[in-house]
């Protein structure tokens, strides 16, 4: 049993010198490697979160920037949709303009023809009125009477119209 205490205090002993060996050689780097990690990752977990209210901030400027175009399109076509309306609007009072014009040209030749039909009915009737005056004559009236017979027939002709 001697020999199991000696032995036991032997590695005991060895024990104790290689711990105050590494704790004076190995402890402090081992201490510095497990600081500088710790660092490394809390780093990098800082890293991770300045990274993800970046991507947070990007994406509600992305979603504002999206909402603004979106709006900037209703817009136009909302402006599109106002001009579409007043270029129908101009169209269709040009168009109306024209038809009155037309309407109006289309009168006036109306009126037109039927001043020229008035015209060449008077004429006819004076050639009429010539014609029976003709046979009038041949049948020996007096000058008289014919310009008579004559003027009653013309304001006759005038009255009728």
């Amino acid at each position: 049993m001697n020999l199991e205490i000696q032995q036991i205090l032997t590695q005991a002993i060895g024990f104790l010198v290689l711990l105050f060996i590494l704790k004076k050689i190995a402890w402090k780097p081992l201490l510095s490697l497990l600081d500088e990690r710790r660092e490394k990752i809390i780093s990098e977990f800082q890293s991770i979160e300045r990274t993800k209210s970046e991507l947070s901030r990007l994406e509600q400027e992305y979603k504002a920037r999206l909402a603004e175009i979106d709006a900037q399109a209703r817009q136009k076509i909302q402006e599109a949709i106002t001009e579409g309306q007043k270029i129908a609007v101009d169209v269709q009072e040009k168009a109306r303009e024209e038809a009155k014009n037309i309407l109006n040209k289309a009168k006036d030749n109306i009126d037109l023809e039927i001043a020229k039909a008035r015209v060449e009915l008077r004429n006819q009737v004076v050639s009429l009125a010539i014609g029976a005056a003709e046979k009038v004559i041949k049948a020996e009236l007096s000058d008289e009477r014919h310009k008579r017979l004559v003027n009653e027939f013309i304001d006759e002709a005038g009255q009728l119209r």
